[in-house]
């Protein structure tokens, strides 16, 4: 029998689920517990630790997931999805520096990526040669 155009395979739909990121409420939590388990372990134990740090990393990995899938499911997130570069803006809720640099420097054509290459790398040399006369000037002053 043909498959209908609006109906999905209820296999590949169970799949897609359980491939899902969990509730990002249930993943923090399961997060703060093996963060907290790892740090109740005594010293001696060092096999329990060992899998409460592995586990704590899985549920990182599982926390970052399911905040950008929550991220994603906004008008902005898709927007930045379909550019290709909403992970930029997943994880912080603050603006930093350093994640707008990466923002502008996706966004950006090669070309100007070719240009500020090279600003930057005439400026080091320029302060390569400076710093190096400097230390020539003050090595034979003494």
């Amino acid at each position: 029998m043909p498959l209908m155009r609006g109906h999905r395979d209820p296999d590949l739909l169970l799949v897609e689920e359980m491939l899902a990121p969990p509730p990002l409420d249930d993943a923090r939590s399961s997060l703060a517990y093996w963060q907290r388990r790892h740090e109740s372990l005594p010293l001696y134990r060092r096999g329990a630790r060992r899998e409460a740090r592995e586990m704590a990393v899985r549920w990182r990995e599982r926390v970052r997931a399911a905040e950008q899938a929550r991220f994603e499911s906004t008008l902005l997130g898709r927007l930045l999805r379909a550019l290709g570069v909403s992970g930029l803006w997943v994880r912080r809720e603050r603006v930093t520096k350093r994640r707008v640099l990466a923002f502008a420097w996706v966004v950006f054509p090669p070309r100007m990526k070719l240009v500020a290459g090279g600003i930057a790398a005439a400026w080091l040399i320029v302060a390569l040669t400076v710093g190096g006369v400097i230390l020539f000037a003050l090595s034979s002053a003494l």
